[in-house]
């Protein structure tokens, strides 16, 4: 602990809050800084972490009265997920006090999925998502899809003594509870013209069973579930693990494809990365309706995400600077071995050398090539985002001349005010990705995809 602190961590906590000013977050903090949260643990507040630390994170906007009641609502609204995030850490910290291991908070690539405390993370996660059904017509057989989801997992990271306690206590419904549910079922199917079907579900609980063992099956749930994960916290307002998802995919490619990497290609990796229900990529914006279509009428935000039963709607404004363009600034002739080595080079690059540098780039609206700065790409993209969000946050248009969403795949009706979020994310070659948010926007509507 440094010295000027009066508890371990003071300084970083008022460092986060004088940066975020009026759009801090609790939870956000806690998963931020995971690391100074766990080395201000001990033994005496071990039982009490979640009140000792929002007891220190609330006087810091205590002259808000708006904010503190703003913060208050989140932790009562995040709830589920500050008890999985606590339940990881004093797991950690007790495993340490017998085998001290160093672990960290990144999102698990695939080679990382024996890791049974990440594992165990996503599993409970997966446990709070299915309790949200606690007071739907189909949470008993969501309750039967966790159990079986819960004794799967937990075959392949628990000791033997944890998976017969598990199994004890998540049996499979009895025929007669399926039978009560079929005529809800039903109901609710005809309601929501959704698949909830009691065939549907038994196919989905014997597609897990039959599969358990199954490698390349574990390794599309793995994926899945890490994406549930980062979709979760990215519509909580916390986008730093989506983008560590992100840059495992992008590492996933070829080098070679390091020339011809560009803006669609990426756009096309981040809606994989994002749940399709709740995606919609080029959403269209009339942007000024006195304008024709061709100069400036119209305008497409790269992708929108639905908030669904998260807080915030998110809208995603993409830049790619390619390495090639930044290469030709060096040299004439290049390989892909020099691409490779220039992208190694930019991940670890201090970030004021990195936006200052320049880059070439092939210009449509001018018909030649045009040279740029990365700090100039990233400021474009934070204005051209900020406007996209101002035209969202006015539902539809009224007529012809007015400005507004012009997208039959999303439902607006008015609502309780709500703020929409905003997100810059510029990917430099595949290692190096800068992201900024955007300040937020009221709206008066809420958006659902259709």
């Amino acid at each position: 602990m440094n010295s000027s602190e009066e508890y371990p961590g003071q300084n970083i906590l008022i460092s986060y809050l004088k940066k975020q000013n009026k759009q801090p977050s609790f939870y956000g903090f806690l998963i931020s800084h995971r690391d100074v949260i766990f080395d201000s643990i001990t033994t005496t507040n071990l039982k009490d972490l979640n009140n000792f630390w929002f007891s220190r994170f609330l006087p810091g906007v205590e002259n808000f009265p708006d904010l503190k009641t703003k913060i208050i609502n989140e932790r009562s609204h995040h709830a589920k997920l500050l008890e999985i995030f606590w339940q990881e850490i004093i797991k950690e910290y007790k495993e340490n006090l017998v085998m001290p291991t160093i672990t960290t908070d990144k999102i698990p690539t695939t080679k990382d999925s024996s890791n049974a405390a990440d594992i165990n993370l996503i599993t409970n996660f997966c446990y709070n998502i299915l309790h949200e059904l606690e007071n739907s017509k189909i949470y008993h057989l969501g309750k039967e899809i966790e159990s079986v989801f819960i004794k799967i997992w937990a075959e392949n990271t628990q000791k033997k003594e944890d998976i017969d306690l598990l199994t004890n206590k998540t049996k499979v419904l009895t025929e007669k509870n399926i039978n009560q549910q079929k005529v809800e079922l039903k109901r609710v199917h005809d309601d929501n013209d959704v698949d909830l079907s009691t065939d549907h579900i038994a196919k989905q609980i014997r597609i897990l069973e039959q599969n358990k063992d199954d490698l390349v099956f574990k390794d599309v749930i793995n994926n899945a579930l890490y994406a549930t994960l980062a979709y979760k916290n990215l519509v909580a307002g916390n986008i730093i693990p989506f983008i560590k998802n992100l840059k495992t995919s992008l590492l996933s490619r070829s080098q070679m494809s390091l020339s011809s990497m560009n803006e669609p290609v990426l756009q096309a990796i981040v809606e994989g990365l994002l749940p399709q229900k709740y995606r919609i990529p080029e959403f269209s914006l009339v942007m000024d309706g006195k304008k024709q279509k061709g100069s400036g009428r119209f305008g497409y935000l790269d992708i929108f995400v639905v908030k669904g039963v998260g807080d915030y709607n998110i809208s995603l404004e993409l830049k790619y600077v390619s390495l090639v363009g930044l290469i030709k600034k060096q040299k004439d002739k290049y390989s892909t071995n020099d691409l490779e080595d220039l992208d190694k080079t930019l991940e670890k690059e201090n970030e004021e050398l990195l936006m200052n540098r320049p880059y070439s780039f092939w210009s449509k609206e001018h018909n030649k090539m045009n040279q740029i700065t990365i700090s100039e790409t990233l400021e474009k993209g934070i204005n051209q985002l900020r406007s996209y969000m101002n035209i969202i946050a006015k539902g539809k248009p009224t007529d012809y001349y007015s400005s507004g969403i012009f997208d039959r795949r999303v439902k607006i009706t008015k609502s309780n005010p709500n703020e929409l979020k905003g997100f810059v994310i510029l990917v430099i070659g595949f290692r190096r990705i800068l992201w900024r948010p955007v300040g937020e926007v009221m709206s008066n509507y809420s958006y659902n995809k259709v």
